[in-house]
């Protein structure tokens, strides 16, 4: 039996789902595809993912037309387990480009000027960047305390000076790529698919 039948053979006969992990695409750095974690506590990153399948995602706003994004799965021949790749632009659960977010989060902080000015939200945009405010509003001490010093705000700062302070440091996209590469974790939620399965069980909410 050829290597990838047993593979194969051996996710059927668990019968179990195996949880995803996600990784962006700009942190792949131009390469084809992730590599294994090197703290896999399986393969010790030495082994090579493997193709498996795709799968849909809604990206874009009424401004630029809203469309189906295949988003390409690997798999741990090793581990059975799953990793899928983050198409740059993308927020993890959100179909609002990262680069539309940050254009109306800068306008409604005052750091969008002349013609850097975006066009103006839609009713559909208003209600996702309200929710999105509202989310980050409470994440603000548990960013700053992950960024240490770089982000030298009160736990009670508001949004304003976190969002300002935040784009000091680089673009919404660094950042995400930052928070998930060193911290396994999000902008505007702790999501468990950041993170490796064997460190979820640790993982805050």
């Amino acid at each position: 039996m050829a290597e990838g039948e047993r593979v194969g053979f051996r996710l059927r006969r668990e019968k179990r789902s195996l949880p995803a992990m996600q990784i962006f695409e700009s942190s792949l750095n131009g390469a084809e595809r992730p590599c294994a974690p090197k703290d896999c506590a399986r393969c010790s990153g030495q082994r090579k993912f493997w193709k498996h399948g795709t799968f849909p995602r809604l990206q874009g706003t009424q401004v630029k037309g809203a469309q189906q994004v295949k988003c390409q799965r690997y798999i741990c021949p090793e581990c059975g387990h799953t990793w899928s790749v983050i198409p740059s632009d993308m927020l993890p659960s959100r179909s609002i480009e990262v680069s539309r977010f940050q254009e109306l989060m800068d306008e409604i902080f005052g750091l969008a000027s002349g013609d850097a000015r975006p066009p103006p939200a839609t009713v559909i945009e208003e209600g996702r960047i309200r929710r999105a405010c509202k989310t980050l509003s409470e994440r603000i001490p548990y960013l700053c305390g992950l960024l240490g010093q770089e982000m030298p705000l009160e736990a009670s700062a508001g949004l304003c000076c976190f969002w300002r302070a935040m784009r000091e440091l680089g673009s919404t996209q660094e950042i995400l790529v930052r928070l998930a590469r060193d911290f396994k974790t999000s902008l505007l939620r702790c999501y468990a698919s950041l993170r490796a399965y064997w460190e979820r069980k640790a993982a805050p909410v």
